[in-house]
This record gives C-alpha cells, structure tokens and sequence, in this order.
C-alpha cells in the first residue's frame, strides 16, 4: 500500500488513484452489510433493500463525484458489495444481478454516481 492522505474524507496516494480509498469504503460497507444480514431476524426483502440504502450505500456514494472516474477494477468493487448483499436475500441466489436488481428495485451503483458526476464541471 503507498503512501495516501486524505482530503475531504478521500483516500488518494501520490499516483493520484484512489485504490486505496476504494478498499478502504468497501471494507466498511461489506461489514455493515454482513452486519444486517446477521442482526436482523425478519426475512422481508424491503426491510433489506431499506436497510442497505440507509446504512450502506451512503459509504459506496460519499464524495463519489471526486472518485467516481476510478479503474474499472475499482467499479466493480465497489458494485460488488451490492451484489454480494443482494444474492444473500432470500429468494436471489438463482436470479442474475440484473434481475435481482429488478426484483428489489434497485439500480446499477454506477449508475447512481453518474448524475452527480455530471453535474460538477472540473475544468477539463
């Protein structure tokens, strides 16, 4: 791991690549996600879905417009907490991501941080 400092709560290293960032706020968001699969006792697939959205993917979004231009192995990192969460439901193991994504009303992470991107102009 090299050297990084933080700046607005983002990991970036002399390279100006944020790897170190992007394990860093999966890391906490593959912890909270276990955490809801393991302290809630319901099975209802919108308590989940609910729960996700509240407590972890503010963690996968955060300061997203700085990062969000990161490696494509970084994107699918990050989309994999989402997907990871979503296969535990009860009910997804079978389904592809997609039709996961459709069945729990949820979208494409990637998808989500573009709008944002989008709305900030970086003077390139």
């Amino acid at each position: 791991m090299s050297a990084s400092m933080s700046d607005f709560g983002v990991l970036i290293d002399s390279s100006l690549c944020f790897s170190d960032h992007i394990t860093n706020i999966t890391g906490k968001a593959h912890q909270r996600a276990c955490l809801i699969h393991h302290c809630f006792t319901s099975q209802d697939c919108s308590m989940f879905v609910k729960a996700f959205i509240t407590y972890v993917r503010p963690l996968l979004e955060n300061n997203s417009p700085i990062w969000s231009l990161a490696s494509i192995k970084d994107i699918y990192r990050i989309e994999g907490v989402q997907r990871k969460f979503t296969k535990q439901i009860q009910g997804m193991l079978e389904l592809t991501y997609y039709s996961q994504l459709k069945a729990l009303c949820l979208e494409l992470l990637e998808l989500r941080r573009t709008p944002g991107t989008c709305c900030f102009d970086f003077g390139v």
